[in-house]
């Protein structure tokens, strides 16, 4: 059902000026005859919508509106389709939506043997020694091993042995590297050790958590988050150099799916300034904001020291004001990374662990491949609390461990116990929230796991009333699980969570890494129990709004996909379900369309500061809309939220120009 607020057409007078005495201003242009969505307070609908200039001048009736109207006007019949306001993607990395020159996996769901026949292409005339970095490659669909290619490294190998190869994750957050690769590790002091067995218990037993390894103890190849940089990785983001030519084409690929205003949700002060430059050149056809990241690294002075926080703002708030003057382009938000991703490697022998920072210990679950069917199923768990498991820890001589292992059937790392991990110290993750916030800059946080959610909503809370009139806002990436005493802290605080709904179906293949390290389950039915904590406090999309929180929309685009795929998002906020199974993955947390279109709208300009100017469809606000093939309120209330996805973009405006028109 159409709320009451989305039927109503906005009477001709309800949005003219204040002082009705005045002339009537002259448009420029009247769109006539269509299903105007303004997203505005009431969730509005207008017949007609009138601009001079750059901004919009009237709402309402074909009746009203045409009034404003002389010889000079034009008048465009949109003949029953539908206008929106510019959409607003608050999480996205604007370098990667484009395709590169790089050996690219697509994000395929490759099988291992898949990945090394169409690496070794990618080999053919590289010289030898030379670094393959690969791009794109997904580690939560496909990767199946084999007898012949157990794992990733093995697989590498396979392609070669004469070049370090590396690849980088689709979610910016795993990798994988070869023999050679993992030969370059380098410890604290710069000396070339490798990854093995016995340097990740001594030299990087910090990294141990995020360092994948096979039932010997070495490493498998797999390499999470800060272990990508042990082995000198050339570029980790794999992200093209950002100039003039690569911003034309990420602004045609903007404009063709109706973004008006993004946030680039990580670029380092030499992307930023490629960015800056070529607005210089060509101003943008988009309104851009930037978060700021940086290598925090580099603001230790030694390995035993804290980072230096006031550094950090200090490089932040120069950048700010090097471009202050640059239009449609500002630096007014930090990115922190707060934890890393839910996802383990049911594939490894043992099973790699999830790192997202969660409230209560991983579960480690066993899994069985059947190498003739390729299926993957669960064996049972390890009670990581019994004697067995306490003794099992105290074990550290390789012949203890594998007498164990025969005896018992599992391994000793089998009974680790992880909470996963945060990015950096909390400390500093608190320091420099704060300081930032007192700075009056915006907090843009990746939070993943509950127990990252917490930390980020306590920081938050402490922000709030150490400078309660910073004119800051507070925004969260991702939140894909939160606790259900957390939820109603998002309207409290004010908080944007901001959700890449694409992500937010029933896939069996990608639950198998996330749900049996946090639900004890028996078989991949189990994956869809509504009883289940990852299943019930997983993007808790509605229960978030119902508790006062503002949704906002995010692609991070390139992650899982280069299109940023607007459309996709918003079928999935709606219908949360499978396309080939029709399965809905927790129905109690999808949301209404127009909801779903205020996240993409006024509450992403919101959580941008741009509200004053953009994010709605009201006189004297800047005119930024998007013309589409269809109805989607029609859509929604004739059951057919699933053909959302389909729509296409017709014609894209900002600033009162026609910028894109689809041919």
């Amino acid at each position: 059902m159409i709320s009451r607020a989305i039927t109503t057409i906005i009477a001709g007078t309800a949005l003219l000026s204040a002082c009705t005495e005045q002339p009537s201003p002259i448009a420029q242009t009247i769109f006539t005859g269509g299903v105007i969505y303004t997203a505005d307070s009431t969730q509005s609908v207008a017949e007609a919508m009138a601009i001079s200039g750059d901004k919009i001048i009237q709402l309402g009736t074909d009746r009203a509106v045409i009034k404003l109207a002389n010889e000079k006007t034009r008048i465009v019949d949109l003949q029953g389709k539908m206008i929106i306001p510019g959409l607003h993607d608050v999480h996205i990395h604007l370098p990667g939506i484009v395709e590169s020159d790089s050996c690219d996996l697509a994000s395929k769901p490759y099988s291992l043997k898949e990945i090394v026949s169409r690496l070794k292409q990618c080999t053919q005339d590289l010289p030898a020694g030379e670094w393959l970095t690969v791009s794109q490659w997904s580690f939560t669909w496909g990767n199946e091993p084999s007898l012949e290619l157990p794992t990733i490294r093995v697989a590498l190998d396979a392609v070669s042995t004469e070049h370090p190869i590396v690849l980088l994750g689709n979610d910016g957050h795993h990798g994988a590297a070869n023999s050679a690769a993992l030969a370059l590790a380098k410890d604290n002091q710069g000396v070339q050790v490798g990854l093995s067995r016995e340097t990740l218990a001594n030299q990087f037993a910090d990294y141990r958590e995020l360092v994948g390894t096979d039932a010997s103890g070495e490493p498998n190849g797999t390499l999470n988050e800060d272990a990508r940089k042990l082995v000198n990785v050339p570029d980790l983001w794999g992200y093209p150099d950002v100039d003039g030519p690569l911003v034309d084409r990420i602004a045609q690929r903007l404009a063709s799916l109706g973004i008006t205003s993004v946030l680039d949700a990580a670029l380092t002060a030499d992307d930023i300034d490629g960015f800056a430059q070529a607005a210089k050149e060509s101003p943008f056809n988009w309104r851009m904001s930037v978060a700021y990241y940086t290598d925090f690294e580099q603001y230790r002075s030694s390995p035993d020291q804290a980072i230096d926080v006031d550094a950090i703002v200090r490089d932040m708030l120069e950048v700010q004001e090097k471009y202050s003057s640059v239009d449609n382009l500002k630096i007014d938000t930090a990115k922190i990374f707060i934890d890393g991703v839910i996802e383990g490697d049911p594939y490894a022998n043992p099973p790699t662990l999830p790192n997202a920072a969660v409230l209560k210990p991983y579960l480690q679950p066993q899994f069985t491949l059947n190498q003739t069917m390729g299926q993957l199923s669960l064996k049972g768990y390890i009670e990581t609390n019994s004697q067995l498991c306490s003794f099992a820890r105290e074990l550290k001589s390789r012949e203890s461990q594998q007498t164990f292992f025969t005896e018992n059937g599992f391994l000793t790392s089998q009974c680790t116990q992880s909470v996963g991990v945060l990015e950096k110290e909390a400390e500093f993750l608190r320091d420099y929230t704060l300081a930032l916030f007192d700075a009056g800059v915006n907090v843009h946080s990746h939070a993943i796991g509950d127990r990252a959610v917490r930390f980020a909503l306590d920081t938050f809370e402490q922000a709030r009333k150490r400078s309660p009139k910073s004119q800051a806002t507070l925004s969260m990436a991702h939140v894909q699980l939160v606790h259900p005493k957390d939820i109603p802290r998002f309207g409290e605080l004010k908080v944007f969570p901001a959700f890449t709904y694409a992500w937010i179906e029933p896939d069996r293949d990608y639950l198998m890494t996330v749900s049996p390290f946090i639900d004890q389950i028996n078989n991949a039915e189990d994956l869809l129990d509504p009883a289940g904590y990852g299943y019930s406090q997983s993007y808790p999309a509605a229960s978030i709004k119902a508790a006062g929180g503002l949704l906002t929309a995010g692609s991070d685009a390139p992650v899982d996909t280069r299109d940023p795929r607007p459309f996709f998002n918003l079928e999935k906020a709606v219908t949360r379900h499978k396309d080939q199974t029709g399965e809905i993955y927790n129905p109690n947390e999808r949301i209404g369309l127009a909801d779903a279109l205020d996240a993409y709208t006024i509450n992403g300009a919101k959580a941008l500061r741009q509200d004053h100017l953009t994010g709605s469809l009201e006189p004297g606000k800047k005119a930024d809309f998007v013309i589409l093939n269809q109805n989607l309120l029609h859509l929604e209330s004739q059951g057919s939220a699933d053909k959302i996805s389909d729509t296409l973009v017709q014609a894209t405006w900002f600033d009162g120009r026609e910028i894109y028109r689809a041919e």
